[in-house]
């Protein structure tokens, strides 16, 4: 690489670290984070996998493993167990560099020249820079769940496929299956990536204009080695399907509502900030426009993976249940900012090239700022605190909803994690309880203050209510 495309890539390590990793510890847990760490801080790896199946349903436990491990050595404060999302943060930066220079490898008939390799490098560079400056990107690696981990391993699995595409190297295959194994592990959610990726080995096999060598060979090895990775975890999918069953029946997912149709367009608009979408937007049409006659296989590629996987999450939502979230679809994200990088190299000189880059950085900040100057966690630990002042030792508190039950095991003394339960309109034999103003629905809500009419204190998102 240049010297300038190596000084961006530092720089955007330097910004994407500090981003990542300043001040992990400043927002409370959240009640997901809280269903991770009750998982991960597990005595044995056996009960690791024992309260991952009840406590991130339908998600497979690499990253609780993972997090079991590193809870073992850095401990499970929440700058530790952050720190490893974080961590997974820089290596998907890395790994945007030879992610873009292989995107730019597949070609097809009637293709021009193809990018010098200092130009694909500088869009290689840019493309990290893009991402490492992103909200979408940093607010999952700034939390102790599994979508840092996801985003890298999708990152590489895209790589390896398209390697193992081109090269048809026996190293490839088998690193490709492996891959394809450990991102079903993290969350099944990436199915729709690799649904995805079917359908480029389906257009390669339908289209004679795609050059790779043995193509009929190259698609059905690299199909295989797919198919072998999801083979490894088959004997798992009876488990996932009927704990993903019980929740579904309990009613744990019916907060997601149905999107609507044009939801993968305002996908991108809300990920990216409405105030820099219209330049991003912009950048990247422009990248596709003037890059289509000399790199129109990697353009087709990048477009299928950007746009399908927010288009099957939408489809599935409208034709079975809603199942729609940003998050689901954070993979898409990495090639939307090639795009913008292609569109940044496409302007015609140096200045208006780096003009481009420092408005879509200071743009990218600002959406940081705007996000941050916004409550986004509720105070479980103030919460926690007064409630466990005000147990006798045989007492316990009821938390609604009863999915952030954890988060307050975590914020109490070690000795009373037991005295917190879960709220049940049943059973109100609770001496207290904590009720979050979000994620519980009215009915619930009213009921806990009909059972617990007497406010001890308000929080931040959250009050603490006792009989």
């Amino acid at each position: 690489m240049s010297r300038i495309a190596l000084a961006l890539v530092f720089i955007a390590l330097l910004a994407g670290g500090y981003l990542r990793f300043n001040n992990l510890g400043a927002l409370e847990m959240s009640a997901d984070e809280g269903a991770t760490w009750a998982a991960a801080a597990a005595p044995s790896m056996r009960e690791v996998l024992a309260l991952q199946q009840t406590h991130n349903a339908g998600k497979l436990p690499l990253h609780d493993l993972m997090l079991h491990g590193w809870i073992a050595v850095f401990g499970d404060g929440l700058a530790a167990m952050r720190s490893l999302s974080a961590l997974f943060g820089l290596v998907t930066i890395v790994l945007m560099v030879p992610l873009t220079r292989e995107i730019f490898r597949i070609r097809v008939d009637g293709d021009g020249a193809p990018f010098p390799q200092p130009d694909l490098d500088m869009i290689a560079a840019l493309s990290a820079l893009i991402c490492a400056v992103s909200l979408v990107t940093i607010k999952y690696q700034r939390e102790a769940r599994m979508y840092g981990l996801l985003l890298a391993l999708a990152l590489a699995h895209v790589w390896f496929f398209l390697r193992a595409l081109r090269r048809r190297s026996a190293v490839d295959y088998i690193l490709l299956a492996l891959l394809t194994t450990a991102l079903i592990a993290v969350n099944l959610v990436t199915l729709s990536m690799l649904v995805a990726e079917g359908i480029w080995l389906i257009a390669i096999l339908l289209s004679l204009r795609i050059e790779y060598r043995d193509r009929v060979k190259s698609v059905v090895i690299t199909g295989l080695a797919m198919l072998a990775g999801v083979a490894i975890l088959s004997p798992t999918f009876y488990v996932l399907v009927s704990v993903g069953h019980e929740v579904l029946a309990a009613g744990k997912m019916d907060w997601l509502v149905s999107p609507r149709w044009w939801e993968p367009a305002a996908f991108f608009n809300k990920a990216t900030g409405s105030v820099a979408f219209p330049l991003l937007f912009a950048l990247a049409a422009w990248g596709v426009w003037r890059a289509w006659r000399r790199a129109r296989g990697a353009l087709e590629f990048t477009l299928v993976l950007m746009w399908a996987p927010p288009l099957i999450l939408v489809a599935g939502s409208l034709l079975w249940r809603p199942m729609f979230m940003e998050r689901y679809a954070i993979f898409s994200f990495p090639v939307f900012f090639i795009l913008i990088a292609i569109g940044i190299w496409e302007l015609d000189s140096n200045v208006a090239r780096a003009v481009a880059t420092v408005a879509v950085v200071i743009l990218a900040l600002g959406h940081i700022r705007s996000y941050s100057l916004k409550t986004h966690d509720a105070d479980w630990h103030e919460a926690a605190h007064v409630a466990q002042a005000s147990l006798r030792p045989d007492d316990t508190v009821a938390v609604a909803p009863a999915y952030a039950v954890e988060v307050v095991r975590y914020y109490v003394y070690p000795p009373l994690r037991g005295n917190a339960v879960g709220y049940d309109p049943a059973s109100t034999n609770s001496a207290v309880a904590i009720l979050a103003e979000h994620g519980v629905n009215a009915a619930t809500a009213a009921q806990v203050h009909r059972d617990y009419p007497r406010v001890l204190r308000r929080a931040r998102g959250v009050v603490v209510l006792s009989r």
